[in-house]
């Protein structure tokens, strides 16, 4: 019997990582809103200030091929704290250096720590946590980021109007500090690795039996995506004020559906934490596209925060359980490539649907993603039935 299956979730090992994963958010969220203003009082230009406000999400979606397979090669622990503590470095040089292109090497090679310190870090929480459990424990794990991101960018804002921007990074370094310190004191004793047999070894940068879900995944961060980006635009030209309170439902209700549905993440299959899932996802664009009012925005943050509350602790789950322990760095990678191809995707397309047609029809052709996911889905399920009575 393993330490996880003897101790239980709320180990030692796990409390480090869920403290890890909530610093390291709670810095991110902290200085992400506030970065392209401290640019510009440096002379960025806007267009500066733009690729600066995608570089961090480019490089860490570049890094995450080369992640998965260094977790699943490399010792892990030293993966996640190494690159944690590269994380602080590079801020800390891109906080007290006041010169454009350093913030521009330095913001890039911080999203290429974060990617793969990341990966190599959910892959810790399914070995240090009983199988049993696990996915409850990538559900709590998950609420760390989502519990940063309902105060990160207000305690950010805050500090930059009035210590200034120079402070806040400070005071963001110091959040990555204590990510890394709890990082470097996780207990590790790495599994012993099979002999593998001589021969070339292929490098391969992706799960190929989790391609269709990481492409699941997209569909439900595409959506996180553009309802970020264009959804103060689309209430302002619609007159619809307090449009700060639909973010606010919005974490609220994904913390509370964290919680709650935590232990069901153990016992419900894949289809029946993904249903829900997708009949959220299609409501919430279409809510949000046909709304001219606060309350159906509001109603929008709820139904968008159940969407994501179940679709990715559970997608994530799956994607353990369907590979052998020696791959799930490959599995992890995987999955947060559709991840992040689907925030970074969503914005562009959305933006250019908004330019040719408007908000309002954008967020509706906008659920056609999470629809055809649906399909993929239904049609996948039949297939495992099928393959399953042969």
């Amino acid at each position: 019997m393993s330490t996880a299956e003897k101790s239980g979730l709320w180990t030692k090992p796990y409390i480090l990582l869920s403290v890890t994963n909530f610093f390291a958010w709670l810095s991110y969220n902290m200085i992400t809103p506030v970065l392209t203003g401290y640019m510009g009082t440096l002379g960025a230009s806007v267009s500066i200030c733009g690729i600066v406000g995608g570089l961090f999400a480019f490089t860490s979606l570049f890094s995450r091929p080369v992640s998965g397979v260094l977790a699943d090669t490399k010792n892990r622990k030293h993966l996640m704290a190494g690159f944690t503590v590269l994380m602080t470095i590079s801020l800390l040089l891109y906080s007290v250096i006041p010169s454009i292109p350093v913030i521009i090497c330095f913001r890039g090679l911080h999203g290429v720590a974060f990617g793969i310190s990341s990966t190599a870090s959910l892959v810790l929480v399914s070995e240090s946590v009983p199988e049993k459990r696990m996915g409850e424990a990538i559900s709590y794990y998950g609420l760390m980021s989502v519990a940063s991101m309902a105060i990160g960018p207000s305690l950010g804002i805050w500090l930059s109007s009035t210590a200034g921007y120079r402070v806040c990074m400070l005071v963001g370094t110091v959040m990555l500090s204590i990510a890394s310190i709890a990082s470097l004191l996780y207990p590790y004793t790495p599994p012993e690795k099979k002999v593998e047999q001589q021969g070339k070894r292929k490098l391969v940068i992706a799960e190929k039996s989790l391609i269709g879900l990481s492409g699941v995944n997209a569909s439900f961060t595409m959506m996180n995506g553009v309802v970020s980006t264009f959804l103060v635009a689309f209430a302002a030209e619609r007159a619809i004020s307090n449009v700060d309170l639909h973010f606010t439902v919005n974490a609220v209700v994904l913390i509370a559906t964290r919680i709650l549905l935590a232990k069901k993440m153990n016992q419900w299959s894949l289809g029946k934490n993904l249903y829900p899932a997708f009949v959220c996802g299609v409501a919430t664009l279409l809510l949000i596209g046909n709304a001219w009012s606060l309350p159906v925005l509001l109603i929008a943050g709820c139904t968008k925060a159940i969407a994501q509350g179940m679709s990715q602790p559970a997608l994530q789950t799956e994607a353990f359980k369907s590979v052998p322990p020696e791959k799930r760095g490959l599995a992890s990678s995987t999955m947060y490539i559709g991840g992040d191809l689907g925030q970074a995707v969503g914005p562009i397309l959305g933006g250019a649907l908004a330019e040719q047609a408007g908000y309002g029809t954008m967020y509706m052709l906008c659920a056609i993603p999470i629809a055809a996911a649906w399909v993929y889905f239904v049609l996948r399920e039949k297939k495992k039935k099928e393959d399953s009575r042969r």
